[in-house]
């Protein structure tokens, strides 16, 4: 299989779609001839790959856009205008030490609220270790008027010790989730797995893939980076608060590209994990924006409802419209 690393040398070269990307595209994508010629008239291409776990879902993403790389750089560290999109209801980001005027503006869902007192050890509506589900029943008045004001003040404290023991200690401080069955999921493993399932993009930036797996032990000279807090609403979807470790970093082992790489830390619906790598790479007087994608689900059933279908198709839609964006917002600056 070409590896990434080659794809990135290659796709540096002013020449439209160099043979060893298209060779990649083809071989390892598994983009056809009328997809190759969409990426080359500057339409986003968005592809599902295989994954070995049923619960996962990778995606890549292709599109050409009229920016140079150091230009897509300086707009990727604007954090509070980068990381604002369409379906980005809120949006905060955490100082250091985080405090809770970083979610000051952070609410639970009144949905999400009205469920939680049924919520226990093996079946709750929202994805927490069974520790925590304890403590809330015991310290909420179900029955007062402000049951959503009581659990988004709780949430609100919770995230803010969270991303602190995280920034402390690490992967040995993300949450265990315990709201399915009898399956106590770890997030640090399972953020493990999906980096072990995306070789050929990490193995060819050591010093990003040890950086995340180690952090807070060791540095990215040059790196930016922050955590922040979210709400995103994809369709047919419940709305879902995570908060992610997000870094821009041009690494040493490939000086001509600008990487974003985005590690969810916590989800309170659907993903026991997540990866974002977008990867900036300079195509004569513009750039090619390649995104590959990771999740991984706590449960994605078929059958009637086909919750896993609409998922994946959720998910892929809105990697087109990142892409779209992406490249829109390359013409704007233009």
């Amino acid at each position: 299989m070409l590896t990434l690393l080659m794809l990135l040398q290659v796709a540096a070269s002013p020449t439209p779609r160099p043979a060893q990307l298209t060779r990649f595209l083809e071989q390892s994508i598994g983009l056809d001839t009328a997809q190759l010629a969409a990426v080359e008239r500057g339409e986003p291409v968005a592809k599902v790959l295989e994954a070995r776990d049923r619960r996962d879902v990778a995606l890549f993403g292709i599109i050409t856009a009229p920016r140079t790389r150091e230009a897509f750089a300086r707009a990727a560290r604007d954090f509070p205008a980068a990381l604002r999109t369409p379906n980005r209801t809120q949006l905060g980001i955490f100082d250091t030490p985080a405090t809770e005027r970083d979610v000051a503006a952070l609410a639970v869902t009144s949905r999400d609220a009205a469920e939680m007192k049924d919520c226990k050890p093996g079946d709750c509506v929202v994805k927490l270790p069974a520790a925590e589900m304890q403590q809330i029943r015991a310290q909420t008045d179900w029955s007062a008027p402000d049951l959503q004001t009581q659990l988004s003040a709780y949430a609100r404290r919770r995230l803010v010790e969270y991303v602190n023991a995280y920034r402390a200690r690490g992967d040995s401080a993300m949450v265990v989730y315990d709201d399915r069955g009898n399956l106590t999921v770890r997030s640090s493993e399972a953020f493990a797995a999906q980096l072990a399932e995306s070789p050929f993009v990490y193995a060819n930036v050591p010093s990003l893939q040890q950086y995340l797996s180690a952090y807070p032990r060791g540095s990215l000279p040059g790196a930016s980076e922050i955590i922040y807090w979210s709400e995103d609403v994809l369709p047919r979807l419940r709305p879902i608060l995570s908060v992610t470790h997000h870094v821009i970093y041009t690494p040493p082992e490939l000086p001509d590209v600008t990487l974003v790489a985005a590690k969810q830390i916590y989800a309170n619906h659907y993903f026991e994990t997540a990866i974002d790598l977008t990867c900036a790479v300079e195509r004569g007087s513009g750039m090619y924006l390649l995104v590959l994608r990771r999740y991984r689900f706590d449960n994605l059933p078929g059958g009637i409802l086909n919750i896993r279908g609409r998922a994946i198709n959720a998910l892929r839609d809105q990697l087109v419209l990142d892409l779209k964006r992406g490249q829109t917002a390359a013409e704007q600056a233009r």
